[in-house]
């Protein structure tokens, strides 16, 4: 069959550098001293990175878009009430279950870095937000901070096995279509093209967050 470019490159960059970035802030928000310093870095860099797809998911190609695929609550349910009978609809992008489990990621990883530039080691690093809050909201925002990372990787976990059963069970390649971005045996997919306007405000706009973030003392 055909193959087509379905997810293009800004989609599947910036999925695997959150990837990336996520694991690289587990591992160093659990060893302390001066890998808190990286932690901090890293996580300004998830903010950006964030920041700069949720606007390509405004600005840039089809299938990036939030409104293409995220789907209303009854969409959902009739997908999921048709993968356990056997005849689910395909998706040429996300299906409805992986469009909500995108944005349930994004909320997320987004309230785990906003709590974070509020957040201190109470000896060497300090958010750079750390003092616009009172010492109640602190211990507030700080508990959600380092519980939240445990609700994160369940839910990556969660996400790793829906695409083992796409792989194994519905035989859909989604692991090598995030790698290449095409998928093969779709019914008149939309011609993808990658709009320059949206990569380029979304770069500046993300780029300018993080180099805010860097200026300011931690």
């Amino acid at each position: 069959m055909k193959s087509e470019l379905v997810w293009d490159w800004p989609i599947r960059v910036s999925h695997w550098l959150m990837a990336l970035l996520f694991t690289g802030l587990i591992i160093t928000g659990n060893e302390g001293g001066d890998w808190f310093k990286y932690h901090f870095y890293m996580g300004y860099s998830l903010s950006a990175l964030i920041l700069a797809r949720v606007l390509y998911g405004i600005w840039g190609s089809h299938y990036a878009r939030f409104g293409q695929f995220v789907r209303s609550p009854k969409v959902v349910f009739s997908y999921v009430k048709g993968l356990l009978t056997g005849h689910h609809e395909h998706y040429a992008g996300h299906n409805p279950i992986g469009a909500l489990m995108v944005v349930v990621l994004f909320l997320g990883l987004s309230l785990q870095w906003l709590t974070g530039l509020f957040t201190s080691d109470q000896i060497f690093w300090f958010g750079p937000f750390n003092g616009y809050a009172s010492d109640d909201w602190l211990d507030r925002i700080s508990t959600i901070h380092h519980t939240l990372p445990n609700i994160l990787l369940a839910l990556v976990a969660l996400h790793i096995l829906a695409v083992l059963f796409h792989e194994i069970h519905l035989k859909e390649r989604l692991f090598l279509a995030m790698l290449h971005g095409k998928k093969k045996g779709l019914t008149g997919p939309v011609q993808v093209q990658t709009p320059r306007l949206g990569i380029v405000l979304s770069l500046v706009i993300g780029l300018a967050w993080l180099a805010v973030l860097w200026m300011m003392p931690i």
